[in-house]
C-alpha cells in the first residue's frame, strides 16, 4: 500500500472528520491543532519572529510542544527545536513555488513525496473569510494532484473545489448562478 496522507487544517465543519484513528493514514498537520499529539508531521512555516516576542499568537509553552512533535517541518532548522528545513527548492520541482498558507506547505511536500492518495479535512477557506485568499493556491495543488495521477479526498462540506454560485459584482448587480457560468438572478 502506498503513502495516504491526511492534510488537516483547523476548521471545525471537518476536522473531526479526518482519519485519525486509521493507521493506513499519515496525519501531517499544525502544531497549534487541539490533537497536535496525534500527528506523524507538524509544520510550523511562519516566520520565527511572528512566533516569539510581541507578535507571538502561541501560548507561552508553545516551543514545549514544537520540541515534543515526532516530526516537526519549520522554514529552517533551528537549534533547540527538532526541526527539520521544508525542503523549498526540492518541492518546488514538483509544484512550483506557489504556497499560500501552512496547510499548503502540507500539500506540496505530500505531493512531492509521491503520496498515492491524499485527503484533506479541516481546511474550507471559504473565500468570504481571512483565508479565502489561501483558497487558489490550494486548488492549484489539489489540480497537480489529480493531474499527477494522485486521489484526492475533499469532504462534501468543505469549499474547496466547489462550484460558487455567487459571481462578483457586475455595476449594480450581483450574479447567481446555478451549475455554470451565466446571468440566473
Amino acid at each position: 500500500m502506498g503513502l495516504k496522507v491526511a492534510v488537516i487544517g483547523l476548521a471545525e465543519s471537518t476536522h473531526e472528520e479526518a482519519p485519525w484513528d486509521d493507521p493506513d493514514w499519515q496525519k501531517w498537520g499544525l502544531p497549534w491543532d487541539w490533537r497536535w499529539t496525534e500527528l506523524d508531521r507538524g509544520f510550523e512555516m511562519h516566520d520565527m519572529r511572528l512566533l516569539t516576542g510581541r507578535h507571538s499568537k502561541r501560548p507561552s509553552d508553545y516551543f514545549d510542544r514544537l520540541r515534543d512533535m515526532p516530526r516537526l517541518y519549520m522554514q529552517e532548522a533551528y537549534s533547540g527545536l527538532p526541526a527539520l528545513a521544508y525542503p523549498f527548492d526540492a518541492v518546488a520541482t514538483t509544484t512550483g513555488y506557489y504556497w499560500n498558507s501552512s496547510v499548503a506547505y502540507i500539500l506540496a511536500l505530500a505531493i512531492h513525496e509521491g503520496a498515492e492518495e491524499i485527503g484533506i479535512w479541516g481546511v474550507d477557506l471559504a473565500a468570504s473569510d481571512e483565508y479565502g485568499y489561501q483558497k487558489p493556491n490550494m486548488e492549484y495543488l489539489v489540480g497537480i494532484a489529480r493531474g499527477r495521477g494522485i486521489k484526492v479526498h475533499i469532504p462534501e462540506a468543505s469549499s474547496l473545489c466547489k462550484f460558487q454560485p455567487t459571481g462578483i459584482k457586475f455595476y449594480e448587480h450581483i450574479p447567481t448562478y446555478h451549475n455554470r457560468y451565466g446571468w440566473l438572478g
